[in-house]
């Protein structure tokens, strides 16, 4: 990997905190919600796009990933994998710097890298419990559970392209996240930005993605391993 100045690996977080923002970022990485303020040809342009992302047998696609720290004069980079089947399973491989593996399968999350694993019970966590639930939120085409969770602004552009804008409702979110930034054309996202609590950035860019995937046996089983079980090899679907 090609070095650049005032850039490292990112450090290990302490368990709770890693699963929380890791959630955090999955969670508004994935789709787009319904506007607050939106005129009805924007309504109703959400509406059939909501309806069109929570029809989907899977999605996969590719991510570069930039982390910009506000302690630290530093830049974090990272890319990978990212595999969503509905209703409720987000698996997120990161090939480089250094393998990691994160999964959500219903309640439960593990986070697997080259030192160890972690897991969680998301019923002992309602943190990240709600992160999740707001992710399967946006699959499932709740507006109006959106709408309760969020604060949203939505963008059209030219042609196909759209942007919006997320700022959390209730103050267990407002602790880590300040505000997301979504930006896409049709039903393919293709950048976000996560601003955390504390002037921390994220931003990802997602390649290469499939909106109507159908993972078979094996690439589940890759994608979904069970307990104690690394990141998956090099092949994809």
């Amino acid at each position: 990997m090609r070095r650049r100045s005032k850039r490292r690996s990112a450090p290990r977080r302490a368990p709770a905190a890693r699963f929380a923002l890791l959630c955090a970022g999955l969670l508004c990485a994935a789709l787009p919600g319904a506007a607050e303020t939106a005129s009805v040809d924007d309504e109703a342009r959400l509406e059939a796009l909501m309806r069109g992302m929570a029809s989907t047998s899977g999605v996969v696609a590719r991510f570069r990933e930039s982390k910009e720290l506000a302690l630290l004069s530093t830049e974090l980079e990272s890319s990978g994998r990212f595999v969503f089947v509905p209703p409720d399973r987000l698996s997120r491989v990161t090939e480089a710097p250094s393998p990691s593996h994160l999964v959500i399968d219903g309640d439960r999350v593990s986070f697997h890298d080259g030192a160890g694993g972690d897991s969680l019970d998301l019923t002992a966590n309602p943190v990240a419990q709600q992160y999740v639930r707001n992710f399967t939120a946006l699959f499932s085409g709740d507006l109006e559970g959106l709408r309760e969770r969020y604060t949203l602004r939505f963008e059209a552009g030219d042609g196909d392209a759209w942007g919006l804008e997320l700022v959390p409702r209730s103050a267990a979110m407002r602790r880590v996240i300040e505000r997301v930034r979504l930006d896409g054309s049709g039903r393919a996202l293709e950048r976000m930005e996560l601003v955390e609590v504390g002037g921390d950035k994220t931003t990802t860019w997602f390649e290469d993605v499939r909106t109507d995937v159908e993972l078979d046996a094996a690439a589940l089983a890759r994608f979904f391993p069970g307990s104690g079980a690394g990141a998956p090899g090099a092949d994809g679907p």
